[in-house]
């Protein structure tokens, strides 16, 4: 969908936003903001309209270790990687983004955090995603349940690595495992300083789990993937994050998991718990064939990403892919609680009150969908992506 950039941008039509769907309506954006929204049963002569689909609010991914072939644990140039991948999310739909480091050694940990932190990535302010902060996933996890994290990498928490991560720019996720030597104290420091904690790459029980989460942990990382699967007598990490108000990080690409167990967890959790992630890798938005992450070379198909052995390293489809596969899988599922998984569901767990949601005062970050939820334009900070 191709559509002129006007002076002033007023988009009309119908707009999905907090788990509803608005009737027509004019979306008027000043100064990278969203100056209003009001119901309008036709648009103006100089509207920009949008008559079949909806206007939302731009997608939010909390899990993007790379994109557009840059691999932002290994990347040398860590400022021109961020750019790379925030202009190739934002080509998708992605409006913003936590840059996601894996188990790595902690200077490389603290090399990242200082260079990802929010705001980085705004070279060309117009055309790039906003970061929201470093996820950084590992190096507290489980070696039993590492997944693709180099087994070398990984170590127990401790405080004063903890205290390095704050100083240096503390991040905006950190995923770790729970059952891990100095994990509860790490999980209470984190949290005491605003920073959300995930539950993940773990084989964590339920009662360990539920000490984690009265402890200040919040959300989980890719749910069911890097974790024991979910048993009947022993419901372990999965059932007790299920049984929880911990916000689930799902990735729908059909592989990490099957559209029926996507289907089970949005219709137990609800859309307010769910926070669809792509977990995408340098991989994505590039033709099939040879990537990396961290130090490891891996094998894309377009699809998936796989290290030689088969071991399932994480996602060559980006949000917008994954958010309109649930659209597929889910029919009939409200369009307004649908989207909210990919916008407001994250914003909410970061403490973001401007993003996710389309009102005045919002940024004006925004998408318009096709009725299948694909993406037909971006706009980024009020503008739109040519």
């Amino acid at each position: 969908m191709t559509i002129p950039q006007p002076p002033r941008l007023v988009l009309w039509g119908r707009v999905l936003t907090d788990g509803r769907e608005l009737p027509f309506c004019r979306v008027q954006v000043a100064a990278g903001r969203i100056d209003g929204v009001e119901a309008a049963s036709r648009p103006q002569p100089s509207d920009v309209v949008v008559d079949a689909g909806w206007i939302a609010p731009g997608l939010i991914d909390l899990q993007v270790n790379g994109a557009g072939g840059v691999d932002l644990t290994s990347a040398s140039d860590r400022p021109a990687a961020v750019c790379q991948v925030a202009r190739t999310l934002a080509l998708h739909g992605v409006t913003s983004f936590c840059p996601t480091i894996v188990s790595a050694p902690p200077e490389v940990i603290l090399e990242c955090l200082a260079a990802y932190g929010p705001g980085s990535g705004r070279t060309d302010r117009s055309h790039a995603a906003d970061v929201l902060g470093t996820h950084v996933e590992g190096p507290f996890i489980d070696p039993q349940h590492r997944g693709i994290h180099a087994p070398e990498a990984l170590r127990a928490a401790s405080r004063d690595e903890v205290m390095h991560w704050l100083t240096a720019g503390p991040p905006a996720i950190v995923t770790l495992a729970p059952e891990r030597p100095g994990a509860l104290e790490a999980i209470d420091l984190l949290s005491a300083a605003g920073v959300v904690v995930s539950l993940g790459h773990s084989g964590a029980d339920a009662e360990q789990t539920s000490t984690a989460l009265g402890a200040g942990a919040r959300m989980a990382t890719h749910l069911f993937n890097g974790m024991p699967p979910l048993h009947h007598r022993r419901p372990g990490l999965v059932g007790a994050l299920l049984a929880s108000a911990a916000v689930l990080g799902l990735i729908a690409d059909g592989v990490h998991l099957d559209p029926l167990v996507v289907d089970l967890v949005v219709n137990r959790a609800g859309s307010e718990r769910v926070a669809l992630v792509s977990d995408a890798l340098a991989a994505a938005g590039e033709p099939p064939g040879m990537s990396r992450l961290g130090d490891q070379s891996l094998v894309s198909d377009g699809r998936t990403v796989r290290r030689a052995d088969g071991t399932l390293a994480g996602c060559a489809l980006l949000l917008d892919e994954c958010l309109a596969n649930v659209r597929a899988w889910l029919p009939d599922m409200p369009p307004g609680q649908l989207v909210d998984m990919a916008t407001r569901t994250p914003a909410r767990l970061l403490g973001l009150t401007r993003k996710g949601r389309v009102a005045a005062g919002c940024d004006a970050d925004l998408v318009v969908l096709d009725a299948d939820f694909h993406i037909q334009a971006t706009v980024v900070r009020g503008e739109i992506l040519a």
